[in-house]
């Protein structure tokens, strides 16, 4: 069997042909559009945790309070791709919360529930992308389920790719409960000043990351820490708002090849605990001093 010009020039062609997709999947819009790099220090990751925040003394009031949370976050999908320029993901949030208090609702348990889609968009070749999400659920007690235990938050922004190692962020977070609406916007970066090290300002939260080594992470930053849900008490409604941040250290030891487990502690400040009727009357309003706070965690890198 003899090959001629022609069948080679046809062979040729359609090895082009073929190549083609791959060459589009790689100018697709990716996670990495909105990561400095690929390191397992700020990789998407299902993760649980656990965190003891010492008791703090209110300034006005007599008492004070303290929480303990457990929470839960699994992204549900690898981004899905409309086309080279749009994708989304999905995922979920899960967190516990236990405070014990002096105010005039004692001891409650709360409940955070979250669903997550995340939309990104990428022209190929530019160093602009865009990214929007949405976080529907439940904030409560679980006593009871009306349309007050339902909240939305999200944001939506933008992210410029200056230079190899840094970036800037911009845009709006959103969030709406039953009795309040907040729209806050912000400005950020990410900086990668050598290979090893991370540095991100993402609205109200810096952190940094360092890997000295293959298996340790080690982290440093300032973060907020707050919530709110809404309870029934004596079949009265009312929304308890936490605002809390916490300046804390932390560790992470690779256990396997994508397992990771950390240890944190560090102080919480800016402490403040409030509590408002459904009509948005005030029940109780108090800072509180700094307290110390301590987490545990795990969790797997998936992609």
């Amino acid at each position: 069997m003899f090959i001629t010009k022609k069948m080679l020039m046809a062979l040729g062609s359609a090895c082009v042909v073929l190549s083609q997709p791959h060459a589009a999947a790689a100018e697709r819009v990716n996670l990495g559009d909105f990561l400095m790099s690929k390191s397992p220090a700020i990789a998407p990751s299902m993760s649980l945790n656990y965190t003891l925040a010492t008791k703090v003394d209110f300034d006005k009031m007599a008492g004070g309070f303290s929480i303990e949370q457990a929470a839960f976050s699994l992204p549900l999908t690898a981004p899905i791709y409309l086309n080279d320029q749009h994708a989304f993901v999905f995922g979920i949030d899960y967190n516990a919360a236990w405070l014990e208090s002096d105010s005039p609702l004692g001891n409650v348990d709360l409940h955070d529930f979250r669903f997550m889609v995340r939309w990104m968009y990428r022209q190929p070749g530019s160093k602009w992308s865009w990214t929007a999400r949405l976080s529907p659920g439940v904030a409560t007690d679980g006593s009871s389920m009306t349309s007050d235990d339902f909240v939305v938050s999200g944001q939506a922004g933008f992210r410029y790719r200056s230079s190899d190692r840094f970036a800037w962020l911009g845009g709006v977070a959103f969030s709406v409960d039953g009795m309040e609406s907040r729209v806050i916007p912000g400005i950020g970066f990410q900086w990668m000043p050598i290979d090893e090290v991370i540095v991100r300002l993402t609205g109200p939260s810096l952190k940094a990351s360092w890997r000295p080594h293959d298996d340790w992470l080690l982290h440093a930053g300032v973060w907020s820490a707050g919530s709110t849900w809404n309870v029934e008490n004596n079949g009265n409604s009312f929304d308890i708002r936490l605002k809390s941040f916490q300046a804390g250290i932390g560790v992470e030891h690779r256990l396997s090849e994508k397992v990771w487990l950390g240890l944190w502690a560090g102080a919480t400040i800016s402490n403040e605990l409030e509590i408002d009727t459904d009509s948005g009357n005030e029940v109780f309003k108090d800072d509180a001093d700094s307290g110390w706070f301590a987490r545990i965690g795990i969790r797997k890198v998936l992609w």
